[in-house]
């Protein structure tokens, strides 16, 4: 694949636009409004009668801070951990089940035209059995 050259002038570039003139007043005022309020907008705020700045805590408070947050931040950590676990354990148990093909053809078959997954099936069959057996 040959990648031609590609050269600047091969670009149409639309003329720069050139700033519009106003000849009213209102327009002027317009500009001059914009300016106002583009250098109000840099200058810091004027202090009103005293500064207000914050107090800082002592180095010893913030580690005391820091520290009870870590710790709260891992009790969260550890609290999750243990929920989920128990979530875990306590839902699923799986088993592994061969099949023959004839098998899963019909099983495949039953769970497509009853609209169900497979493995609700195989849970009623399990179930029904050992219903039946007495367990």
């Amino acid at each position: 694949m040959n990648k031609g050259t590609i050269d600047f002038q091969q670009f149409s570039l639309a003329p720069r636009r050139k700033p519009a003139v106003h000849d009213t007043n209102e327009g002027l005022l317009e500009v001059a409004a914009d300016e106002q309020a583009a250098d109000l907008h840099h200058q810091a705020p004027a202090p009103i009668g005293r500064q207000t700045v914050l107090p800082a805590l002592p180095e010893d408070e913030r580690q005391r801070r820091s520290a009870k947050r870590a710790a709260d931040q891992d009790d969260t950590r550890r609290r999750l951990k243990s929920l989920k676990r128990a979530k875990d354990r306590a839902i699923k148990f799986y088993v592994n089940v061969p099949l023959e093909q004839k098998m899963k053809a019909r099983l495949m078959k039953a769970a497509h035209e009853n609209d169900v997954k497979m493995t609700v099936i195989m849970q009623a069959a399990i179930g029904t059995y050992l219903e039946d057996n007495g367990y």
